[in-house]
């Protein structure tokens, strides 16, 4: 993998995290380096295992453009739920207890 593979790899991944979140969500995460993170993670993998299973994919720099579609996807997927499930952990703290007063 050369340099340009990896830059190539960065601009695609933070292209398709727009996309995908911003589709599945309506917002995009707070750290803007999560947009690209997870997209380019399942894009490394898809471009590792993918290959025996779709022969006729179209390139671009090096990149298997349906692997990279398909990667991205299942990243941004895999974050959301991350996601929800951490949030859904996260219990509210108690609230103090008020004191009544007599009126």
């Amino acid at each position: 993998m050369t340099i340009g593979t990896v830059i190539v790899i960065l601009g695609l991944s933070y292209a398709l995290g727009v996309l995908w979140y911003e589709l599945f969500n309506g917002k995009l995460p707070g750290p803007v380096w999560r947009v690209a993170a997870y997209p380019f993670l399942g894009i490394i993998v898809a471009e590792m295992l993918m290959p025996s299973l779709i022969a006729g994919d179209a390139r671009f720099g090096g990149i298997r453009l349906l692997a990279a579609f398909l990667g991205s996807l299942a990243g941004v997927v895999i974050d959301l739920l991350i996601t929800r499930l951490h949030h859904r952990q996260v219990m509210a703290l108690p609230e103090p207890l008020a004191e009544h007063r007599a009126a």
